[in-house]
């Protein structure tokens, strides 16, 4: 009580204080990414106000008419887009983030309350709230695991389907460097129980499934997959849904009417946006996403650095974990100590195979700003400087500052940038407060 709120005075300079040093740091938090300006312009315009409930385009329906102009933004660009790059005969746009499409999905495809449904277990990497979700939701919830952090014991997985018969099975690894068998893994749950469903959750490899780097779950038997649009692939903080089986659609689709109302049409209209950039850029910028990964993982190993599953070839995606503690030098400290010197990254408990915390860095964003070689060299050597504490922080920043070249898009044709102007200016216009005439 007592304390002072802040006005929007202050509000405004903590908004541009954090946008100008957004712009002089590296963020290395793999569930984070950056997306391009002109994806960015929904999110700041009219459309963000709207609502848009009717894809069919049925004349009767338009009972919420804002976005009645722009529908055409979802309907022709990004569904058609998604379908096209996910391989995919339906897809939904509505979830709003990775863990809203768990949510549909277990609502969905998992059962009536009561019913069994198997999910990974933590030692696996499977996600944080699976279990507790799915108890929400009254389902009862089996973990499959592994003899080791990376992979799944598929004789046991045989068993406890072929006993359970459950209506899904949610892969839902999310602290990972390498990704589970799917192929094998359906095969082994369409022999133990053949009516039971696969949903792959792809939020940490959404990117590089698009991309084409990794096996696209649907080609690997799978029912569905999906997850959150901001992590792999450079998109806005969204979640999507994909499947080739139409009573799968069916299915999510009468469920996503009642569990999922506004669905943020700016942020899908964002979606088109990225994914249209993604079409010419998204396999090169996979590959180089996995590429950079090994040989950053190579270079801080190369300088001293614990990299966890170096006898593995470190991660065949874009996360890194290091154990700094073997180092002598605390994940928090190594945290704060990178943090001054311009890169930001995760440190955290949970992670498969680790005991107590671990640094964890991503590649993604990184790649996406254009890092390659010798970038990467420079990185690595004010990466390892920031955590050892071996040369003062301000110069270290100084150095990362430096090192983004350019972004993973293609670029804009004139009379497109004409009209990004024209936008933008637009969107100054809006920001007047109070609006002027």
């Amino acid at each position: 009580m007592g304390e002072r709120v802040l006005g929007l005075t202050d509000v405004l300079r903590s908004l541009t204080d954090n946008e100008r040093a957004a712009g002089q740091t590296l963020s290395m938090v793999p569930s984070e990414a950056a997306m391009s300006g002109i994806a960015k312009l929904p999110l700041l315009l009219d459309a963000y106000h709207r609502y848009f409930f009717n894809e069919g385009g049925d004349p009767d329906r338009w009972h919420f008419r804002g976005g009645q102009d722009l529908s055409k933004l979802e309907t022709d660009l990004a569904v058609p887009l998604l379908a096209e790059l996910g391989q995919a005969e339906w897809v939904s746009l509505r979830p709003l983030s990775g863990l809203n499409t768990m949510t549909l999905v277990l609502a969905s495809l998992g059962g009536p309350p009561g019913s069994d449904v198997m999910t990974l277990s933590p030692d696996v990497g499977g996600h944080y709230a699976t279990e507790r979700l799915a108890t929400r939701l009254g389902l009862r919830v089996h973990q499959l695991g592994g003899p080791d952090p990376h992979g799944l014991d598929l004789d046991r997985a045989y068993e406890q389907v072929a006993a359970v018969r459950p209506p899904l099975v949610y892969v839902d690894q999310s602290h990972c460097l390498f990704p589970l068998d799917v192929r094998s893994l359906v095969e082994t749950v369409r022999r133990a129980s053949p009516a039971t469903r696969v949903h792959v959750d792809t939020s940490q490899w959404l990117g590089l499934v698009l991309g084409g780097v990794f096996d696209n779950p649907l080609d690997c038997g799978a029912d569905s997959y999906g997850g959150s649009t901001h992590k792999t692939f450079p998109g806005p903080q969204k979640g999507v849904f994909l499947t080739r089986d139409p009573q799968v659609a069916k299915q999510i689709e009468e469920t996503q009417e009642y569990l999922i109302s506004s669905h943020h049409f700016a942020a899908t209209i964002s979606l088109g946006i990225a994914l249209l950039e993604f079409r010419q850029f998204g396999a090169e910028y996979a590959r180089a996403v996995v590429d950079n990964t090994h040989r950053f993982g190579a270079l801080l190993a190369e300088r001293g650095i614990t990299v966890i599953a170096q006898d593995r070839g470190f991660s065949a995606g874009h996360q890194l974990w290091l154990d700094t503690d073997a180092d002598s030098i605390a994940p928090q400290v190594a945290s704060d100590r990178l943090f001054q010197a311009g890169i930001r990254i995760n440190f955290m408990a949970g992670l498969p195979g680790v005991t107590g915390q671990a640094v964890r860095i991503g590649l993604n964003e990184p790649t996406y700003r254009g890092l390659a070689e010798p970038e990467l060299v420079e990185l690595a050597d004010v990466f390892v400087a920031g955590v050892r504490a071996t040369e003062r922080p301000e110069n270290l920043a100084a150095r990362v500052a430096q090192l983004p070249r350019r972004a993973w898009r293609r670029g804009p044709t004139d009379s497109e940038s004409a009209l990004a102007r024209q936008a933008l200016a637009l969107c100054a216009a809006s920001l007047a407060y109070p609006a002027s005439e």
